[in-house]
């Protein structure tokens, strides 16, 4: 368990692997004596239960069933269920988007933007002007 079998020789676990392995160590050795008979006591229960096939047998002759109905279930309802119907709420979030297109899309409509007073063409020959000053300046 410390280490792994490579080539004939075993190799250490990784320094995370023996801290973690010193951590848990210490942390059973803290427990009270009751829990830890009571672990121990558990755990070779299970250990000669599944050693004599009673264990996964039993469990398996139960849950195979319960499992089975499950996935029949789940099948059907995914088979049943209609994928990609139209609702009425659908079809008039559609016809209400197709209604927001054409009206951005409206040259004659409502003007979205507050820059309609805007002189662009000012704005052009402030910047050619402050480029050529600065520019005539300079020399």
């Amino acid at each position: 368990m410390t280490g792994e079998q490579t080539g004939g020789q075993m190799r250490e676990g990784s320094d995370f692997e023996r801290r973690t392995r010193a951590v848990l160590l210490d942390s059973a050795e803290r427990l009270p004596g009751s829990v830890r008979s009571r672990l121990t006591q558990a755990r070779h229960a299970a250990l000669a239960a599944r050693a004599s096939g009673e264990w996964s047998s039993s469990r398996a002759r139960r849950w195979v069933p319960a499992g089975a109905l499950a996935s029949v279930i789940v099948a059907l309802f995914v088979a049943l269920t209609p994928h990609g119907a139209t609702t009425p709420a659908r079809v008039a979030q559609a016809s209400a988007s197709l209604e927001d297109i054409d009206m951005l899309n409206d040259a004659d409509g409502i003007s979205l933007n507050g820059d309609q007073d805007v002189d662009f063409d000012f704005y052009e020959w402030a910047a050619d002007e402050a480029s050529n000053g600065s520019a005539s300046m300079g020399s």
